[in-house]
Parts: structure tokens; sequence; C-alpha cells
């Protein structure tokens, strides 16, 4: 495919506002490798999504996120059906997308020359479904319990910056954490379980490389479960390094499942993130959509992004 015009779709908040800055160079990466790029900035989240869906409605070759993962689900949902491919110059604090598709998180130059070259990559989305029948896609990690509360008290931290956030945030949620009685059913089978999260992965990571779903692949029409049972803060607090090398899963206190339709209920009611952003409270039903989308990706991936190819 080639690449000649672009919409740059722009998060100046991205980074508790370092985004800024990140954006400007991103431009200047994207016009030196000879794009024409359109600049859309989004005043907020429902300002982006109109930018989002306009941006893929035109006659531009692609739209470009320079942001964040809570910034590339806006435009997942305004992609969705058009056949417009999304580009990512990776600006946020996690950047689960780019490293789930290979996409170099501090390089910019490197990541205009994988927008430029056109190489595109069909990959799965998940949908959320709520109670009240409102939805959403996101692309990588949907978290609950646990993960979604650490996720919740991260994004209202100032300091510090970047990833810091999520220990922090973790160690803060564990000493006050109480068990959720979950209800599970992954394509028609149902089991209960005391946990302390369930987290549904599209991909292998969230919160800026932590893998709480190790085996996931991104374009294999499923979705990994990962259970944690409950148990002792001590526990928790040992468990939780675990996660960024994926080594959680051998723990006796963790149970992975695979399924292409998982519905989670529990008690007391938890919230649900996902891609970062919180999407309501549980009961949930969340669904695969095979190859719903195109990114621009590496012709060469790395090793982590061959790894779920």
């Amino acid at each position: 495919m080639t690449i000649r015009r672009i919409a740059a779709l722009i998060n100046p908040s991205a980074r508790h506002g370092l985004g800024a800055g990140a954006a400007e160079t991103a431009l200047g990466a994207l016009r030196a490798h000879g794009l024409d790029v359109t600049e859309m900035i989004g005043r907020d989240a429902t300002h982006a999504q109109e930018l989002a869906h306009s941006a893929a409605r035109s006659d531009h070759d692609a739209v470009v996120v320079i942001g964040g993962d809570g910034s590339i689900r806006l435009a997942l949902v305004a992609v969705r059906g058009t056949g417009t491919s999304i580009g990512l110059m990776p600006a946020g604090t996690g950047n689960d997308h780019a490293r789930a598709l290979g996409i170099p998180i501090d390089d910019p130059v490197a990541a205009a020359a994988i927008i430029g070259a056109g190489h595109q990559r069909s990959i799965d989305l998940a949908q959320i479904t709520l109670a009240d029948g409102s939805n959403s896609v996101f692309g990588t990690v949907a978290a609950t319990g646990l993960d979604a509360l650490v996720t919740e008290r991260a994004n209202m931290l100032s300091r510090p910056k970047g990833q810091l956030r999520y220990p922090i945030a973790a160690v803060a949620e564990i000493a006050k954490l109480k068990p959720f009685h979950y209800r599970i059913t992954v394509d028609g089978t149902t089991i209960e379980r005391d946990l302390v999260l369930a987290s549904a992965g599209n991909t292998r990571s969230y919160g800026g490389g932590m893998h709480i779903t190790p085996d996931a692949i991104i374009d294999d029409g499923l979705l990994d479960l990962t259970l944690v049972l409950s148990g002792s803060r001590l526990r928790l607090l040992t468990l939780f390094p675990t996660v960024y090398s994926g080594k959680h899963i051998h723990r006796p206190e963790v149970e992975q499942l695979r399924g292409r339709k998982i519905v989670l209920e529990c008690e007391p009611a938890a919230p649900i993130y996902a891609d970062g952003d919180r999407v309501g409270m549980l009961p949930a039903t969340i669904e695969t959509l095979p190859g719903a989308v195109t990114f621009l990706v590496p012709r060469n991936p790395s090793k982590e992004s061959r790894a779920q190819t």
C-alpha cells in the first residue's frame, strides 16, 4: 500500500501533559519522511472521536495516532468498517498496542518509516457490552477487579510520570483489597470463583508491558482470560512483579481460560477498564471481532510481535 497523505490524530494530554512535545517530534519525523500530514488535535475525548470519524471517512491514506492506547481506542471505533488503516506514533504512558505490533516506542523516525512503508496487518478487536446495552471496542486488555482499581488510582496520580505510577498504585490497592465473587461464562461454560482480578486479553500486555495474558495472540480470533484467585496480601505483593515477565501464570493462584465470548459478573460490582480507559461497571460481555481493523506495521516484526502472529 502506498502511503502519502495521512490524518494525524493528536492527543496533547498524553503522558499526563507530556504529549505535546512528543507530538511535535512525531510530526517532524512524519514530514521528514515525505508524508503529507493533516493535523487533527482533539480538545477532549469527544472532540477527538469526532475528528477520528471524519479522518477515517476522508481521502487520506491512513489515520495516524500520535498518543497512547486510549487515543488508539478512539481511532479503532472510527475506522472499523471503513477499510482505513491505522498508523502509530507512540506517545502515551503504556503504548501496549505498539508493543504488540512491533512498533518502536522510543524512536519516532523508525515509527514514521513504518507508516511510510505501508505494510498492513489485519488484527482482531474485542467488543465490550454492558448491562445497559452500550458497547465499546478495545485492542489490548480489558481489566476488572484489582487491575482496574490499580489503573484507576494510577490515572489519578500526578506524580510520578510514566509507568512508575502502576507499582505505586498496586501497593496502595493491595493494602485495602477485598476479594470479588465472580461468575464467569466462557463460550457457554460457567464457573464461579473468589478472585482479586479477571483480565481478558487480545494482546499480551497492559500498563506499559505487564504481560497479564502472555499467551494471547492478536489475530487468532480468541481472547485469553487470566484469573487471580483470592489469597493473602503478601502473596499478591510477591505475584505483582512476576506479571512483567508473564511468569505469574505458573503460580497456583493463577488460572487461565480462552474463548470467543466471555461474560463477567461479580459481587460487589467491579469497574472494567479497556486500553487503560474506564468503560463502566460489571456485568459485561466481551467477545472477539476477528480481523476487524488494519494497522501499518513493520515488514519484519520484532520477536515479541512475531510471537503474536
